[in-house]
């Protein structure tokens, strides 16, 4: 069980603790951002917001008929790459 001295401490470290944390946050300077943003992107059209399922369509597939050989040429190099490096 604790002890009541030992809550004591525990709540005096965490309001330390708490106060510190405040202090040092509220001590930040912030740079003005008004003026930062060009003129012209405020005044640019929103951008067309697409569905999911437009959104997220391939433009091109990323197999094709030439991608069973492919991989497996890329496997045979990365694996004599393996060889090399354990040697």
């Amino acid at each position: 069980m604790i002890t009541q001295a030992a809550q004591m401490v525990s709540l005096t470290r965490s309001a330390i603790l708490g106060a510190t944390a405040l202090a040092l946050t509220a001590c930040g300077q912030f740079p003005e951002v008004v003026g930062e943003v060009d003129d012209n992107l405020t005044r640019a059209a929103y951008p067309k917001i697409l569905p999911n399922t437009e959104a997220l369509v391939a433009e091109t597939p990323r197999l094709h008929s030439g991608s069973d050989e492919a991989l497996e040429a890329r496997e045979r190099r990365l694996r004599k790459r393996a060889e090399a490096l354990q040697k």
